[in-house]
């Protein structure tokens, strides 16, 4: 009888964060297998084509970070990766957002719109320009773990030394600031509509270090020519150029941390040294008979952070409606830029609770005024790179925050599709009567995407998009800067986790730098098993 094969490494999902410690690994001379449910790799960085347009199914631009640049780099990705102006609009009103010199024009802006609140709003923007500091010593050098230290001694003595003291009395003043930013912003404000213009883009209960420093995260917005799916086009064809292995169309239910084996759901096993977990962490731990573990001291280490976890709920997701129009890009270009943050009105969206009924009509009016205050964050590819429309013709990707269960009842009611329609409808009604007048004339074709579709393609809780809620208590994984060297750690013997699950708040460089550290792990663990 054949011996099972034994691979050194397996990563269990096919986003960015898998592909990136499948990729690392490769180029440390290893051959790892990479196991993706879904028909194609990307996860949430991934772009689709649809009549002739190129549109992208999960974020709209890449920020670097220190991370993704020498990702790029350390790698030889051949991705043309190039700067992705921001514009924000509040009413009539549209700035651009490329530096720290647009924010004097932020501050006009708000005091344009609440000359009330003047003097809050200054002491809101000196803030800003304090964490905005804090953001400049945190990104300002490439990310000392996306680097070889041994290999690159002058950057250690010449940049990493000078920059470490500066870096750690900074993350305590980060970590001071991991309070919520509705709550933060209290502080200065009472006015519920000021701070619904500032934050209603955000995340429920997102810290308010990175809502108020996401302003930096402008500055650095980049986006590969093609799509931002070409980042992971490209680790894939590394990983494959490099023997590195990827099985699409299997998905993984069941894992023994003691024998070391994982099986798919047509019964496959699959014998591991080390596995990386890249997929829904709750996937993880419901795939774990704690019964068949024999370690008492395993099995209660598993028990534990099993119950931590799966009552835990997934951020906001988006509602995204796709359009096709029969206008050239420089029509949009005129107005604003190619990620642009558009807030129609400023009342905002504070005292509006979307109710759960049973019919599409009696949601409608409530809908309607709900879309008409809320935040749109809207791509134009076409305004990138050319290619990814007809010519004369351009494709928008509009996106709001929504929560899954208010969708998953109206699913559940039986008018997701009537609901999806209105939507669509409402969307383009919005933008049309405010930022973009000849929008409404010109549509040629309308689809959407609700937390219901990434749950689907993506398999996350909650259909969760940069991973756990803010709000949860506790966050059931590690939350502080100054942890995140080990948050790709589990209570499992050489199963590690990676990923949007494994840090909060997540996004590509988090996933990315957990892919990396994982990846760096396995590899010294191979080091020590193959002696």
């Amino acid at each position: 009888m054949n011996e099972p094969r034994i691979y050194d490494a397996i990563i269990v999902g096919g986003g960015i964060s898998g592909l990136t410690a499948a990729a690392y690994l490769c180029q440390y001379g290893y051959h790892p297998l990479v196991i993706e449910k879904q028909d194609e790799t990307g996860g949430l960085v991934h772009s689709f084509s649809y009549k002739g347009f190129i549109f992208d199914s999960g974020i709209r631009s890449i920020e670097s970070s220190g991370i993704v640049k020498p990702l790029i780099r350390d790698l030889g990705l051949d991705i043309d990766y190039r700067k992705s102006k921001v514009t924000l609009g509040i009413k009539d009103q549209v700035i651009s957002l490329s530096s720290k010199d647009d924010l004097p024009s932020y501050e006009a802006l708000m005091i344009s719109l609440f000359p009330e609140d003047e003097k809050e709003i200054k002491k809101i923007i000196k803030k800003i320009y304090q964490i905005l500091g804090y953001m400049d010593v945190l990104y300002g050098i490439d990310n000392p773990m996306m680097m070889d230290l041994k290999k690159h001694k002058s950057y250690v003595f010449k940049t990493l030394l000078p920059w470490l003291f500066k870096f750690i009395p900074t993350l305590y003043h980060i970590d001071q600031l991991t309070v919520p930013v509705e709550g933060y912003l209290r502080r200065f404000t009472q006015n519920e509509s000021l701070i619904d213009m500032m934050i209603q883009h955000f995340f429920k209960a997102t810290p308010a270090f990175f809502a108020l420093g996401y302003f930096g995260i402008y500055f650095d917005y980049h986006y590969p020519q093609g799509g931002t799916g070409k980042l992971t086009q490209a680790l894939a064809s590394y990983i494959l150029d490099h023997q590195g292995m990827i099985q699409t169309k299997t998905e993984i239910h069941s894992i023994n941390p003691e024998q070391k084996t994982i099986m798919d759901t047509n019964g496959q096993t699959y014998h591991y040294r080390n596995l990386i977990w890249s997929s829904d962490l709750k996937g993880l731990y419901q795939g774990i008979d704690e019964s068949l573990i024999q370690k008492d001291s395993l099995k209660n280490k598993v028990t534990f952070q099993k119950n931590l976890i799966m009552d835990k709920r997934g951020a906001e997701s988006v509602l995204t409606v796709y359009a096709t129009v029969d206008l050239p890009p420089e029509y949009f270009g005129k107005i604003a830029s190619e990620h642009f943050f558009y807030t129609p009105e400023t009342k905002g969206i504070h005292q509006i609770t979307l109710p759960k009924v049973e019919t599409m009509d009696q949601l409608k009016a409530d809908l309607e005024t709900y879309y008409a205050r809320q935040t749109y964050e809207i791509s134009i590819p076409a305004l990138r790179d050319k290619t990814m429309a007809p010519n004369g013709q351009t494709g928008l990707i509009i996106s709001i925050l929504m929560d899954y269960d208010t969708i998953k009842h109206i699913d559940e009611h039986g008018f997701y599709q009537e609901f999806k329609a209105f939507t669509e409808e409402k969307f383009i009604d919005v933008l049309s009567s405010s930022i973009y007048p000849s929008l409404r004339d010109h549509v040629i074709d309308t689809f959407s995407a609700t937390p219901l579709t990434f749950k689907k393609r993506n398999g996350s809780t909650d259909g969760a998009i940069i991973g756990w809620a803010y709000d949860s208590n506790p966050i059931p994984v590690q939350h502080k800067m100054s942890k995140i060297t080990s948050s790709f750690k589990t209570p499992m013997p050489y199963i590690y986790q990676a990923g949007q699950w494994s840090f909060s708040p997540a996004g590509v460089p988090i996933s990315v730098i957990t892919g990396k550290l994982s990846a760096d792990r396995v590899k010294k663990n191979l080091k020590k098993q193959k002696k």
